[in-house]
């Protein structure tokens, strides 16, 4: 009995011995590709196709991307002379299906709305074990927008591009000079006031589960806004309301009730612009911009132009009064004066907002 027990024993010692011998190491190939040497380095390149939509004041957009992947796993690599072929491609279904059985990055795009739309991929490996991925679709993504140059501004739409899946000392998210060829961004745009400006990277790191450090790779797209084709849309009706306080100030014989008729007038056109506005360019006088500047200093600049000549009007039509030649100076300066403060204001703001 005791005999019998030791030889069923050591079968299956010796069972167990041949079916890890079997076994790929590391776990198999869906593992981390320890035998690289960690961390892994997972090299990425990011073009952008398209630039679909852009919502300033959601902080929104719409891209149509190239997203390429490369890293490399010895277990993947194969005799090129026996296959007759130094590289092996898959697409579509096929390379989604070839992904499942391998180790991949499981690359995330932090700030992503939704799914990926309209995605193609094709999958490569390379008989030196080097495995390429690339991913085209569409997809939303959040971003962070500043309005304040409006409409002289650039927009940074940043990517955050990060492995969650692994720590830092795992595997890292990088681009190379060698990755630069296959990134950029297209010279014609889907957005027809916006123009490309390029494409920069920068690496970074979060802290995540268990406040370790993850590798995070930041593709910033930079777009400037065409600021020729609001000059005819926004400053030209803001100039022709103000444009009123001239003929307040300069026009003789005009009488008080009509001066304050003019000025009214144009405080109401003013604002009836500010919502125009508003409606046309979300962001545009909700937000600190200097559009928002000139209209909110318009109202006070007309109002401002109405009290002091009203004012020094009746101050100069009182023949006794002792004040008289005083107002009549001060009016003739401030009817120059005036005018002039508004317009350098005006050009100050939209010179601050100018990229430097």
């Amino acid at each position: 009995m005791t005999r019998l027990l030791t030889l069923t024993l050591l079968l299956l010692i010796g069972l167990m011995r041949g079916a890890s011998a079997d076994e790929p190491p590391n776990g198999g190939k869906t593992s981390l590709p320890q035998a690289a040497g960690l961390p892994v380095r997972v090299h990425v390149a990011l073009r952008v196709l398209n630039i679909l939509e852009i919502k300033e004041v959601s902080g929104q957009g719409r891209l149509h991307l190239e997203l390429t992947q490369r890293w490399r796993d010895p277990r993947l690599a194969f005799d090129a002379v026996a296959r007759g072929l130094a590289r092996e491609d898959k697409v579509g279904d096929e390379a989604d299906d070839s992904l499942k059985t391998i180790w991949s990055p499981g690359l995330s795009l932090d700030n992503q709305i939704g799914e990926k739309d309209a995605r193609t991929v094709a999958f490569s490996v390379h008989a030196d074990g080097e495995a390429v991925l690339i991913e085209r679709f569409e997809s939303d993504f959040r971003f962070r927008m500043n309005m304040d140059a409006f409409p002289f501004d650039r927009q940074n739409l940043t990517i955050g591009l990060s492995l969650p899946r692994y720590a830092q000392q795992e595997a890292i998210v990088l681009t190379t000079e060698a990755d630069r060829p296959f990134s950029g961004i297209e010279s014609t745009l889907s957005v027809v006031d916006w123009r490309p400006i390029g494409l920069r990277f920068a690496n970074d790191q979060v802290i995540g589960w268990n406040a370790r450090s993850y590798s995070r790779l930041n593709a910033t797209v930079t777009i400037a806004r065409y600021a020729e084709r609001y000059l005819l849309r926004i400053f030209v009706p803001i100039i022709a309301v103000l444009a009123v306080s001239l003929f307040v100030l300069w026009s003789p014989g005009l009488k008080e009730q009509d001066k304050g008729g003019l000025i009214f007038s144009s405080l109401l056109a003013l604002a009836a612009i500010s919502f125009t506005f508003e409606s046309s360019f979300p962001g545009s006088i909700s937000l600190n911009t200097p559009v928002a500047e000139m209209i909110s200093l318009g109202y006070l600049y007309l109002v401002a132009v109405l009290m002091f000549e009203i004012a020094l009007s009746v101050a100069i039509a009182q023949p006794s009064s002792r004040w008289r030649g005083h107002a009549a100076d001060l009016r003739w300066h401030l009817r120059w004066a005036l005018p002039a403060m508004m317009l350098i204001i005006c050009i100050g703001a939209a010179m601050r907002a100018l990229p430097g």
